[in-house]
């Protein structure tokens, strides 16, 4: 019954049907080899220290995916470190942006990000 399954499909759950992304990307623990020149590392930012940690992570030259969920509950505080490390990006001419409501990306020097804006009204070009 399995090769009819695949055809027509099954009555499982949709759920089934959505890969689990994060069994996908398992990885072999956190050794690279050979050593690269930068690295893509994530920080959890919680206090001043962190967002220090992220400025000389990018004098590195690695690239930060920063996880701001655990300042989320202290707004002023957050915005103090997210203005400190636009400012930083923007002297090393490194750059900064938003890949979620928690997630945020900076990228060292000469290292750019293509931003896009979202559409208004949702019209697609052309239409």
């Amino acid at each position: 019954m399995g090769l009819f399954d695949k055809v027509f499909g099954s009555e499982k759950n949709e759920e089934s049907a959505i890969p689990d992304l994060e069994e996908l990307m398992q990885a072999d623990g956190d050794v690279v080899s050979p050593p690269a020149d930068f690295y893509v590392k994530r920080l959890d930012i919680r206090n001043e220290g962190d967002g220090d940690l992220a400025v000389s992570e990018l004098a590195s030259k690695n690239i930060i995916i920063l996880n701001v969920r655990p300042l989320s509950k202290q707004p002023n505080r957050l915005k103090t470190i997210i203005s400190k490390l636009k400012l930083h990006s923007g002297r090393i001419n490194g750059d900064i942006a938003l890949l979620s409501n928690d997630t945020i990306i900076i990228t060292p020097a000469n290292v750019k990000i293509v931003k896009s804006k979202p559409k208004k009204g949702g019209h697609v070009i052309g239409e």
